[in-house]
């Protein structure tokens, strides 16, 4: 079982050098010293290269670390392979290190890995990444393990990091039970399988189920933040942090108190992608609107069928917009505003 190395030209030969020597950073390099300085660190899905840009606006002008993330399923209904992610993030962040003199740790991580786990792992590779997450978290729990290990074994030696998923987000079974704001502890992700699940196969990173879900909550979510601080306390010595996934929603306080019971990684997507949405003209949305009707798509998932208008469209307010709001969720949210020079 191989410990991650830290990512650099030195051990994976996809791994770009930007100017004044700059690399990628993975989990393991953000997450400890984040958990060292009890903060959190925003891991916010790139749906366009719009959203890119604002992120790391926001990472550079707050002097936060950031990740930047895309999902597996988010690289078709976006047309955002891992690929072209890379070239966005790696262009923006050389742009920024020249324009403002200084840099801040940046880490791009392949989400949600599910379906094509070979084929997602090399496109990762292939592309740069410093970071995936392999979610088998419907599986067994020893086909998780054995593909979750597989999968750390090849990436390990080339500085990449891996996180893993123990209990299903949003899990099936509480959003069937018609009772279940009183039962939802009942199906939070137990300690001792995650401690199995990451004892075994020794990744970076363990995301869990605590009453968080994907997208927008349509009910106040009810969080178990008993449940973090037992898990992250029982996986801390064993060098791997906590994750909570279905960012979107939460309140800034609501996250300060998950930080302050140990989650380190926090994804945040939706919410970025609803505020660029905000600003597409009505007739344009309107078009996705009867799309998504005449698909049976959510709408977020006909946007690759309107990439020509999109294009055309001036984003210069949206990403302010983004940009404002992740400014303040790095200071009121997830405490890591400044946090930068930490890394240095």
């Amino acid at each position: 079982m191989s410990d991650v190395l830290s990512f650099s030209k030195d051990v994976n030969p996809n791994a770009r050098v930007l100017s004044g020597g700059y690399v990628l950073s993975n989990l393991k390099q953000l997450l400890s010293v984040a958990d060292a300085n009890n903060f959190g660190v925003p891991a916010c899905n790139a749906r366009s290269k719009w959203i890119a840009e604002a992120i790391l606006d926001a990472a550079w002008e707050a002097k936060s670390p950031v990740i930047i993330e895309i999902a597996e399923s988010e690289t078709d209904y976006c047309n955002m392979p891992p690929s072209k992610l890379s070239d966005i993030v790696h262009e923006g962040i050389d742009e920024r290190i020249k324009k403002y003199g200084y840099s801040v740790p940046v880490c791009l991580h392949h989400d949600h890995i599910q379906k094509d786990v070979d084929g997602c792992v090399q496109r990762s590779i292939d592309a740069g990444f410093s970071s995936l997450e392999v979610d088998l978290s419907k599986k067994p729990m020893n086909e998780n393990i054995k593909k979750s290990y597989e999968v750390a074994e090849k990436i390990h030696p080339l500085g990449i990091s891996l996180e893993v998923e123990e209990g299903e987000i949003g899990a099936a079974g509480a959003l069937a039970d018609p009772d279940v704001e009183n039962n939802i502890a009942d199906y939070y992700t137990k300690t001792e399988e995650a401690v199995e699940l990451v004892a075994a196969v020794k990744p970076e990173a363990c995301a869990f189920f605590v009453g968080n879900g994907h997208g927008v909550y349509l009910k106040k979510p009810h969080l178990g933040f008993d449940r973090i601080k037992e898990i992250c306390d029982a996986i801390r010595p064993l060098d791997v942090y906590g994750v909570l996934h279905g960012g979107s929603g939460i309140s800034p306080d609501m996250f300060r108190k998950a930080v302050e019971s140990g989650a380190r990684k926090f994804n945040y997507a939706t919410a970025l992608q609803n505020i660029w949405f905000k600003y597409f003209p009505d007739a344009l949305t309107k078009a996705m609107e009867e799309k998504a009707r005449e698909l049976n798509k959510p709408f977020r998932k006909v946007f690759y069928l309107f990439e020509d208008e999109v294009a055309k469209l001036d984003h210069t307010q949206a990403m302010d917009k983004i940009k404002e709001h992740l400014i303040m969720m790095f200071k009121n949210a997830f405490l890591c505003d400044g946090r930068a020079d930490l890394y240095k």
